[in-house]
């Protein structure tokens, strides 16, 4: 066998020596462009953001990569491109203590003694500490400016609703016409940073109670709520591929069901989102929210026998879960499309699913489902397989509904099997685990703490009470504080709070009207997150960071603490008795109507000394 000899010509050398040098220079000048996290002290990421609107591209902490990898992977796995300034690192912030000032605050409990019918309305005070209120508003004329010059397919889908957006931009009437709302936040310890989603509604009218449409705006903010204006998350992929990337701040693209030949009487798009934390099944945390929109279906009858007469083919508000670092292709499952106006639809959407009761009937109206998880499933399963809803307060009604997989929800606890109509008391934030929270810590101490939550799961939340013209308005709005409680294999709503406002200035409904003119709003949106510390005295202290919203025109924050410790009191836990009746709300109802009342009253006062 002859081995063959190749000979390069001088030219062919020049030429191949020439193309290395350029690689080589490409190489060292690319990596010099981009900073990684041995040069970056994590305290000084929100500095830099907030001098400069660079890229920040965060790494989860326990990503098995070197650090100096990690813009090397970025680019060959993504295959996306860095400039110079902007910053890559795998995270290493903690959650950060908010710096702030607290003040007494305190509520009156109440729990469900005495019989079905003797009412006794005996008060409890829960004590705790708040800070002012911290306004998270986005810049609207920027969002929607850089939506509209994104032009993706989404904006293309969505923009039909509002056509005049340029004209409102160059005239500045945003502010007539749109609503940024409902500001509900986890923290992603894996990034350092709180994932916040809210609403952004547009009305043609001006009048809020009559939107078009709602995007799904999502920010992420770093650990001292400074907004992040240019992140991207390397995050788990449930595809084939172990990570992908997310980009905030951003309009998410939610299928829902929509026609703009249709408008009257419709409100199209995510109404209500609230963002919580589940485990999936390969171990990793992510965001999940819950919300209700329109959908569009036949009402218990075969499809084939409904496309005979588009009439029957009606719309519902529905509730549903959605994945928001998932994807679907298309979005058929949220209204059916007739076979001859079908079209092939293959952009990609957030993943959604559909929820239904037992009865797979599906009501008119579904709204304000209080979600939450059973943390001792979590510990058997190492997974959330399921994700829990208290779907009535009044008459305690749970669901349990399959994360991962299809079905219809089914019923895990209800008081009583009658038909219940929805009382005042609603859904309001998500509830927080408490034995959750503890095991995450090992202070010293705790144990004895730990152990009044033996046989028993204790959750809390903030609902919300709905009153009409109570005194103050058409309707008022106000956080209840709520206890759950499911020992020996029942649920109970152990208590329930009169109205709370954490001294929070409310505002009025309509720009130069009174705060007793049209609605009165204050709503509760979610629990950010909730933490232990170690106090001076070498105990412990519990923070929490919640969201509202007021008079549907804010994204707000406020921290509080004290209140696992104010909860812990022997009043509230050493209960071993099954609560079957409605008296905690029936007491706490009656307290919010004269807190309508009273506010009502010194608002007219204060309006007469101001006149005089």
């Amino acid at each position: 066998m002859v081995q063959k000899q190749y000979r390069f010509a001088p030219k062919s050398i020049f030429t191949f020596v020439f193309l290395c040098f350029v690689a080589i220079v490409v190489i060292i000048s690319t990596s010099s462009l981009v900073q990684v996290e041995e040069s970056l002290d994590p305290i000084e990421v929100s500095d830099e953001i907030k001098k400069h609107d660079r890229k920040v591209v965060i790494f989860p902490s326990n990503f098995q990569s070197a650090n100096n990898k990690l813009a090397d992977f970025l680019t060959e796995a993504f295959g996306q491109r860095l400039n110079k300034g902007d910053i890559v690192y795998k995270n290493r912030d903690t959650y950060e203590l908010p710096q702030t000032v607290y003040t007494w605050n305190t509520i009156d409990l109440f729990q469900s003694i005495g019989e079905k019918d003797n009412l006794k309305c005996e008060k409890i005070p829960l004590n705790f500490e708040i800070s002012k209120i911290y306004n998270k508003n986005a810049d609207l004329y920027k969002i929607l400016r850089d939506f509209k010059n994104e032009n993706s397919f989404y904006y293309k889908e969505v923009s039909v609703f509002f056509p005049d957006l340029g004209k409102q931009l160059r005239e500045r009437t945003i502010e007539k016409h749109w609503f940024q709302l409902i500001g509900s936040s986890v923290w992603l310890e894996q990034y350092g940073v709180h994932l916040m989603i809210s609403r952004v509604i547009y009305t043609k009218t001006g009048n809020k109670v009559q939107p078009v449409i709602s995007l799904s705006y999502v920010q992420a903010f770093d650990r001292n709520w400074t907004e992040l204006k240019n992140v991207t998350l390397v995050v788990p992929d449930s595809g084939k591929a172990k990570f992908k990337t997310v980009s905030y701040p951003s309009f998410i693209p939610i299928p829902v069901y929509h026609n703009v030949n249709q408008q009257r009487g419709k409100f199209y798009g995510v109404e209500d989102p609230r963002i919580m934390l589940v485990k999936n099944k390969e171990g990793y945390e992510e965001p999940l929210i819950v919300y209700n929109s329109f959908n569009r279906s036949p009402p218990n009858a075969n499809y084939l026998e409904e496309i005979k007469n588009l009439v029957k083919l009606d719309t519902y508000r529905s509730i549903f879960m959605a994945w928001i670092w998932r994807t679907q292709l298309g979005k058929s499952n949220v209204g059916l499309l007739l076979p001859d106006l079908a079209t092939t639809d293959d952009h990609k959407y957030v993943k959604v699913k559909e929820l239904s009761l037992p009865n797979k009937k599906r009501p008119k109206t579904e709204k304000n489902w209080t979600p939450f998880v059973i943390y001792e499933d979590q510990k058997k399963q190492g997974y959330d397989s399921h994700l829990y809803f208290i779907y009535l307060f009044q008459d305690l009604s749970i669901l349990k509904c399959s994360l991962w997989d299809a079905g219809n929800c089914i019923w895990e606890y209800r008081m009583n099997n009658k038909k219940t109509k929805i009382s005042e008391l609603r859904g309001g934030t998500e509830l927080m685990n408490v034995n959750q929270l503890l095991d995450k810590y090992n202070f010293s101490g705790l144990e004895t703490v730990k152990d009044q939550f033996k046989g028993k799961e204790v959750w809390i939340s903030f609902a919300r009470a709905a009153l009409s013209k109570c005194g103050c308005g058409l309707k008022m709005y106000r956080p209840n504080f709520t206890v759950l409680v499911k020992q020996r294999g029942r649920f109970q709503l152990s208590f329930v709070s009169s109205y709370m406002d954490f001294g929070v200035p409310i505002l009025p409904w309509a720009k130069g009207k009174g705060l007793c003119n049209g609605k009165n709003l204050l709503i509760p949106n979610g629990i950010s997150n909730w933490v232990l510390a170690k106090d001076e005295g070498g105990g412990f202290q519990d923070y929490m960071t919640l969201s509202l919203s007021r008079s549907d025109s804010t994204v707000d924050i406020i921290h509080m603490k004290g209140i696992l410790k104010s909860i812990l009191s022997e009043y509230l836990l050493q209960t071993n008795r099954d609560v079957l009746n409605n008296n905690a709300i029936h007491c706490a109802l009656l307290e919010s109507e004269s807190y309508c009342k009273s506010y009502a009253e010194n608002y007219r006062a204060h309006l007469k000394r101001w006149q005089n």
